[in-house]
């Protein structure tokens, strides 16, 4: 019974060290000059200030006394193509259980400017055929022209539920001390935060150990088809006709083909 009792215990201790170690911890680099936030990498010591090297995106990290600076490198076509259509959302919190509560979104991306139009927004999410239509695609391109005018914030009551999107402009921001820019003229993204540590900022962070998250969160396509369907999964469109709902793994591989991703990571500041 003791040897039982052991090896489960043995077992959840194994378990929870390899929950914890899936989020990588880091301290950002001490800053030893200034940097001018305007989505360039160059005045930036990238040596010291790199904290997560990947194939399609770097992270960079600095800070001082008053201020965390973030650098996210976009480095690939597709992950910038995902990034155009779906935005970046960067997400801060020195509280676990509230570390997506707000998230920043830079730039928002056209599928989220979008939402702005609802009808617009809710057709285009259900119906295949939405991106046929000439206005619809003319309405598209004249988002795409905005896509670096207006940062996006994403709010959650708690980790489980829906987020709501709202958008700003980014002067809005520097009110707090926020700055945030990327370079529109280079071949893939960049982006770049200065972000107080005093609370003040939209994140309201203030602890010298920090939440950091970054995602592409694209919108759930619940699109239908009708030529064939189930007696177990069906639904009933609005002229009564059988419709075949949507497999959610097909949702879950459409939101994969579009770059889905969510990273976090735990900053510690020193003490």
């Amino acid at each position: 019974m003791n040897f039982r009792l052991s090896t489960i215990t043995l077992l959840t201790a194994l378990l929870f060290t390899a929950a914890c170690g899936s989020t990588k911890q880091f301290q950002p680099a001490p800053l030893d000059r200034d940097l001018t936030i305007d989505g360039n990498l160059s005045d930036w010591n990238t040596g010291q200030a790199l904290f997560d090297e990947r194939e399609q995106a770097n992270y960079y990290s600095a800070f001082d006394d008053d201020f965390l600076y973030l650098y996210i490198d976009i480095r690939s076509a597709f992950k910038d193509a995902a990034v155009r259509r779906s935005g970046f959302t960067v997400y801060l919190s020195d509280d676990e259980d509230r570390r997506n509560h707000i998230g920043v979104g830079f730039p928002p991306g056209t599928f989220n400017l979008l939402r702005e139009y609802s009808n617009a927004f809710n057709d285009f999410t259900r119906d295949g055929e939405w991106m046929g239509k000439s206005e619809n695609r003319e309405l598209m391109e004249s988002l795409e022209e905005e896509l670096f005018e207006r940062v996006m914030i994403v709010e959650r009551s708690d980790q489980n539920s829906d987020p709501s999107y709202g958008f700003i402009d980014s002067s809005q921001l520097e009110v707090d001390g926020m700055e945030i820019a990327v370079n529109p003229d280079s071949r893939t993204i960049g982006l770049e935060m200065k972000i107080p540590r005093d609370g003040s900022s939209i994140y309201g962070f203030r602890g010298n150990q920090v939440w950091v998250g970054f995602a592409i969160e694209p919108p759930e396509f619940r699109i239908q088809g009708s030529n064939e369907y189930s007696a177990t999964n069906t639904q009933r469109d609005r002229y009564g006709n059988r419709v075949r709902q949507q497999p959610r793994s097909n949702r879950a591989n459409m939101a994969r083909s579009l770059g889905k991703m969510e990273r976090w990571h735990i900053i510690q500041f020193e003490d």
